[in-house]
């Protein structure tokens, strides 16, 4: 069951991060295809979430979870 939910955070995760890079060139198209505030406001959010949202899920992701520590300690 700990590997299914550490395969649902990986594909959600890696979801985001794809996300986040396919905004930038999708906001540099759309912006110019003549919107050009929905292009900068996508260029913007995928640059602030590649370099800033990325690297904190990174970290999350390597800090050893709580709760796990607890679980091993109350079974016999």
């Amino acid at each position: 069951m700990v590997w299914l939910k550490q395969g649902i955070r990986q594909v959600i995760r890696g979801m985001l991060s794809w996300a986040s890079l396919l905004a930038i060139p999708l906001g540099i198209a759309v912006g110019l295809n003549g919107f050009m505030t929905l292009g900068a406001l996508l260029v913007l959010g995928g640059t602030l979430a590649y370099f800033l949202v990325d690297p904190i899920m990174l970290l999350l992701d390597l800090k050893p979870s709580d709760r796990r520590s607890e679980d091993q300690g109350r079974q016999p």
